[in-house]
């Protein structure tokens, strides 16, 4: 069996307002991900679901960007997505359902029951992100993303104005 190589790369945070069809904003957080000598970026999306026909809290996209010759010949799945306190931890998954859209793009729905959207807002605040995917030759490969103080900040903002509509929504609807 063939060690594990690392590869070095990196990830950039930054957080987007967008807004949905109603006039309400909500923050977007972006992971900008580059590994130069795999000839792979990735753009990581997370935000809340506003859709009531999709039965998820949360969204996470991932859309890949394969230069020609990419030696994985293409993505073929991600499995889930799991948080990590330090880098060597073993992490544990979000609780949602992966799905692929197209080969370069890929869908996380959390799941929206109130014991799991806890547990996966609870998981988020950690530190390390972990992304196993596998690649259209058969091999896999593990994409480790850390937070840093950037990321950490953009997190928690989007978190905290996640949790105040989330409770002033959970308000208006036992004021009816």
């Amino acid at each position: 069996m063939a060690q594990p190589t690392t590869v070095p790369g990196s990830v950039t945070w930054s957080i987007d307002m967008r807004t949905d069809a109603n006039g309400r904003s909500d923050p977007v957080v972006q992971a900008h991900i580059a590994v130069p000598t795999r000839r792979l970026t990735a753009v990581l999306t997370l935000e809340r679901n506003a859709d009531p026909s999709v039965s998820a809290s949360h969204l996470i996209e991932l859309s890949f960007q394969i230069a020609p010759g990419f030696k994985g010949g293409g993505i073929y799945s991600l499995q889930r997505m799991s948080m990590k306190a330090t880098e060597s931890d073993r992490g544990e998954a979000l609780i949602a359902v992966p799905a692929k859209v197209t080969d370069n793009l890929y869908m996380l729905a959390l799941n929206d029951l109130p014991e799991a959207r806890a547990r996966n807002l609870e998981l988020l605040e950690r530190q390390w992100i972990d992304l196993p995917i596998f690649y259209q030759n058969g091999k896999r490969a593990l994409l480790t993303l850390e937070k840093g103080a950037d990321g950490e900040r953009i997190f928690n903002q989007a978190i905290q104005a996640w949790t105040a509509k989330d409770l002033a929504a959970a308000a208006a609807g036992n004021a009816q």
